[in-house]
């Protein structure tokens, strides 16, 4: 019997659907053009975990891929729609879902904002803080997951907070909230090693 042809699915917000650039160049397309791979954008702006899931058998288990990514949180947390275990608990069910259908969840941890800059650019008389403590909660309860429960997680909020700080922050985040055209290329790059990493294991 011959091996599936791997295909991936990423699913998400905009981050994910590359806002506010061209889909090419957004990371998930930089990171087929690396990988050469059957690669599927399924980001939609604005969306929250429950929205992600609500839309998970159309978006990503009818395409049967061999691997989906998934990238959200933010929003839930810009527009309390759901705590950080509300989220995770989302999460968990898709990355199950994901399983009972043979194929591999691998959870990203969101991306941290910068508040001072989305003060000014994206949205006024937000709790920043408040958002920015709760994706780091997030980004704990993904990292504590047991790997027996067969979904992986990659910490993308803490290598991209490596990228830069408060004196080149604006070269990596447009808004405080989306990445610049070069984050998204450190973000394939971070991705695609990634990738070679688990292809060898």
């Amino acid at each position: 019997m011959s091996e599936r042809k791997e295909k991936i699915v990423f699913i998400g917000n905009s981050i994910i659907n590359g806002f506010p650039h061209k889909r090419s160049e957004c990371f998930v397309s930089r990171f087929r053009d690396l990988t050469g791979l059957d690669v599927i954008n399924k980001g939609i702006n604005g969306e929250t975990t429950e929205q992600v899931k609500s839309r998970f058998e159309k978006d990503v288990l009818s395409h049967k891929p061999t691997r989906v990514y998934l990238l959200t949180g933010t929003n839930d947390f810009i527009y309390s729609t759901a705590t950080p275990n509300e989220a995770f608990a989302s999460l968990l069910d898709l990355g199950h879902a994901a399983i009972a259908h043979s194929i591999q969840p691998i959870l990203m941890t969101p991306l941290m904002i910068d508040g001072t800059l989305a003060e000014r650019r994206w949205l006024e008389g937000t709790d920043y803080e408040k958002v920015a403590k709760e994706l780091s909660l997030l980004k704990d309860l993904m990292m504590a997951l047991s790997s027996k429960e067969g979904i992986a997680v990659i910490d993308t909020q803490t290598h991209y907070m490596s990228l830069y700080d408060t004196a080149n922050v604006e070269e990596y985040l447009s808004d405080g909230l989306h990445p610049t055209i070069l984050g998204h290329a450190a973000l394939a790059e971070f991705l695609f090693e990634d990738h070679r990493q688990r292809a060898v294991l």
